[in-house]
């Protein structure tokens, strides 16, 4: 027989048995799992669903996500990092699980920087200052103001030490050369009861989490915590904008694979998250959970989360930030 014939049967046999790289078999061969590392109904569950939804258009396979909650997204995170990278287990998360957590545990099961791989970055989460709308307090000078004529008398609210709220309330504190009384709950819903109710003064979270509570007139947005207004908020400066110069803060939302993920796969789902991205659709799916569409390449991702440890690193060891050992 001819070499190519052996050659060929050679590939095929090591197909049966598992052998050849990723790369070279069909992919998607099998349902994908996009493991999402906090509870559904969020907006990054929302985001991770409709991602999912266009790849199974995309690739005419089936793309599920699941929900992997607990401990700050550490758990959904390791699951995602330990499984085999043949593209068939993707995650779907926020800043915190796959950067700034390093900066707060002093042991992980999975190290977020070496066991992933950067796919796409989807979408910035902006966050929002808001106070009880019965407080005489409508910007941030006026809040800043406020607690300097009455130090330590406001109470500022965020849905859990080392999230994303309380760091961007720390570095506010820092900037502006404050110490603010911080009351840390055990996340957004209780710290909003309370807002609203009066219990506490200001808080600080992503923006989803407040909108309907400022439309509805319980809470005021005094400022957006992004380099620039949100669309939805037009009328809310930001921090910058009001006097505290360099002052940025937000999440993002980005996908991302076990290490060692073969280039063809990232490439592929580089290419079809950013062309769902562009389509209007996307855009206004996202803006409905007040994210703003962003994309970019799994190198500028990988930027991206080594920036975001290095600027929140001195916030939290100034402010003596610490989860678990």
């Amino acid at each position: 027989m001819s070499r190519p014939f052996y050659a060929a049967l050679g590939v095929a046999l090591m197909t049966i048995f598992g052998l050849v790289p990723a790369q070279a078999s069909e992919w998607p061969s099998r349902t994908v799992t996009i493991v999402v590392p906090f509870a559904a109904g969020g907006s990054t569950d929302i985001v991770a669903r409709l991602l999912a939804e266009q790849l199974r258009i995309t690739f005419k396979g089936s793309f599920v996500v699941e929900n992997r909650p607990g401990a700050t997204g550490n758990i959904g995170v390791a699951a995602a990092a330990k499984a085999e990278p043949d593209g068939h287990t993707l995650l779907l998360s926020t800043s915190g699980p796959i950067a700034t957590n390093v900066l707060l545990f002093k042991k992980l099961p999975v190290n977020p920087l070496t066991d992933l791989t950067p796919i796409a970055i989807l979408a910035e989460v902006p966050l929002i200052i808001v106070v009880n709308a019965k407080l005489p307090i409508r910007s941030l000078r006026e809040l800043l103001d406020y607690d300097k004529a009455h130090p330590g008398k406001l109470n500022f609210g965020h849905a859990g030490t080392g999230g994303m709220g309380h760091m961007a309330s720390e570095l506010l504190a820092m900037t502006a050369g404050r110490k603010f009384t911080n009351v840390a709950y055990q996340g957004s819903t209780p710290v909003t009861n309370d807002i609203v109710a009066g219990v506490v003064d200001v808080a600080v979270d992503l923006a989803p989490t407040y909108m309907p509570f400022i439309q509805q007139g319980t809470l005021r947005a005094i400022a957006v915590t992004t380099s620039r207004r949100m669309p939805e908020l037009p009328d809310v400066p930001t921090v910058e904008e009001q006097g505290i110069a360099g002052y940025e803060a937000s999440s993002f939302i980005a996908l991302m694979g076990p290490a060692n993920l073969p280039d063809d796969i990232v490439r592929k789902l580089n290419a079809a998250a950013d062309a769902w991205l562009q389509t209007e659709g996307a855009k206004k799916a996202l803006e409905v959970q007040t994210l703003r569409a962003v994309s970019g390449t799994p190198a500028m991702l990988k930027e991206r989360v080594r920036a975001e440890i290095e600027k929140w690193a001195p916030v939290v060891k100034a402010a003596n930030i610490s989860l678990g050992n």
